[in-house]
């Protein structure tokens, strides 16, 4: 069912589409969204299925996710977990307890004879780059009682260009880092003071010149934003040419989370573009990559031809996940600190937060107690899991075969999905979707609504 992509321009998204499909819906990370997960569970059932899922016999890929909540400034647009300090002493005391919940995994793990296999370790937040060398090397020693980074292929980190220096760089890569990610998210100067993050393109250059580049053999990623206050479209046409022209390995290209009710600062940004100037923000961006040799994987990434998460999407080994588009390497994840996001077999756990009042507290309290921070879960159910697939094939492929998804999940689709295909034809009436015996494509129109159309297939959504 592939089609050739054509690009687009303003003019191809009429204005009473946009109003109609553009408000966006969830990004689908996860299925169901965080809102929908469970309180009630937590330590318990967290700890019941790491036994049945990692006993010596289970050789399952995983992901750890370290999150390191700190950052030195509150970038207006923000919406991470963070803690905004400028005292170091916060970060190495947030780091004393971090280590006693490795030392908890650890330990459960010695004690059940359990043996996750970490393919991939990303660090995270906030800002990863607030810690100076020498926690850098206590973190990583405490890393290796539960990490054996033989068995590792990737390991990433976030890179704030304003906090280190270059020379820093060769210190991630000894501590074993192959792949960084850039928080550029725009280059023009009344942007960057529109959301508190004034970082000039040299403070990037510096950091690719071809000695740094060969350090991180995955790769490097830049972070851009579209839907930023102050942002037009000659603006974003001349920060996306001069990304280009840096050539990062890919690019995540994300609109604009505007949720103030939740993250009260972005009230502070000037207002932000419509949706319809957000479409076209975005569309400018999309046919600069494109004029540049860049390949869509997935809604809002894109990538070098040789990249080998185009050579992923190409044999539809391509998964969509909190870290964005990654090589379908491993299954599960486990997430350490603060707002850590765990995925083990069918089941979702997060983390607590960091509270604006509490601060650590319930943190600290739960691994003083002797149990994991689990502050909701969720397991997933035979029709979620079939949702999910369903999503995630659609945002990463922009198609669908039934017969992938009937031979996988032993369904009849259009029987079990009924309902959805009968709204997905007033999609196709409006171009969003071409409608076939054989499965679902978006159109190229449809390519910028996507998360539209996935909303379809959102039980919980429509439970509301």
């Amino acid at each position: 069912m592939a089609m050739e992509k054509t690009m687009l321009t303003e003019s191809v998204l009429p204005v009473e589409v946009i109003k109609k499909y553009g408000e966006r819906s969830f990004m689908y990370t996860e299925y169901p969204n965080m809102r929908f997960w469970s309180k009630s569970i937590g330590n318990e059932e967290f700890r019941r299925i790491c036994i049945e899922r990692f006993q010596g016999r289970n050789k399952i890929p995983s992901m750890l996710y370290i999150h390191i909540p700190h950052c030195h400034t509150q970038c207006l647009f923000c919406t991470c977990h963070v803690v905004i300090t400028r005292n170091y002493q916060h970060v190495k005391q947030y780091l004393t307890h971090l280590y006693k919940e490795i030392k908890a995994f650890a330990d459960f793990f010695r004690k059940h004879g359990l043996k996750p296999i970490f393919t991939d370790v990303h660090f995270g937040g906030g800002s990863p780059t607030f810690l100076k060398e020498l926690e850098w090397e206590e973190l990583m020693t405490h890393l290796r009682t539960i990490v054996h980074f033989d068995d590792v292929v990737e390991c990433s980190i976030e890179i704030d260009p304003r906090r280190v220096q270059p020379e820093r760089m060769y210190h991630y890569a000894k501590m074993g880092i192959n792949r960084v990610s850039f928080g550029v998210q725009d280059f023009d100067r009344e942007v960057q003071k529109a959301i508190n993050r004034v970082q000039p393109a040299s403070l990037v250059e510096r950091f690719l010149t071809p000695d740094i580049r060969a350090l991180f053999t995955h790769g490097i990623n830049f972070d851009i934003i579209c839907g930023l206050p102050r942002q037009t479209e000659a603006t974003m046409k001349d920060t996306m040419e001069l990304v280009a022209k840096m050539a990062p390995d890919r690019i995540c290209l994300n609109y604009l989370h505007y949720i103030p009710e939740f993250f009260p600062h972005q009230e502070m940004m000037p207002p932000c573009p419509n949706n319809q100037q957000r479409k076209a923000l975005f569309l400018t961006a999309l046919n600069v990559l494109s004029n540049n040799g860049y390949v869509r994987t997935g809604y809002d990434h894109f990538a070098k031809s040789t990249d080998e998460v185009v050579r992923a999407m190409t044999k539809k080994q391509m998964r969509w996940n909190r870290l964005g588009v990654a090589v379908d390497r491993y299954e599960d994840t486990i997430g350490i600190g603060v707002h850590g996001v765990s995925k083990i077999s069918n089941w979702y756990f997060q983390n607590v937060y960091y509270g604006q009042d509490a601060g650590l507290g319930p943190y600290v309290s739960a691994l003083e107690q002797g149990e994991f921070p689990i502050y909701r879960g969720h397991q997933l159910t035979g029709d979620d899991m079939i949702r999910r697939d369903v999503i995630h094939e659609l945002r990463n492929y922009f198609s669908l075969l039934f017969a992938d998804v009937e031979k996988k999940r032993h369904i009849e689709f259009e029987k079990y999905f009924q309902d959805e295909m009968l709204a997905l034809q007033e999609y196709e009436r409006d171009g969003i979707v071409l409608l076939s015996p054989a499965g679902i494509h978006i159109t190229d129109l449809g390519c910028e609504f996507v998360d539209s159309v996935c909303s379809v297939f959102d039980l919980y959504v429509h439970r509301v």
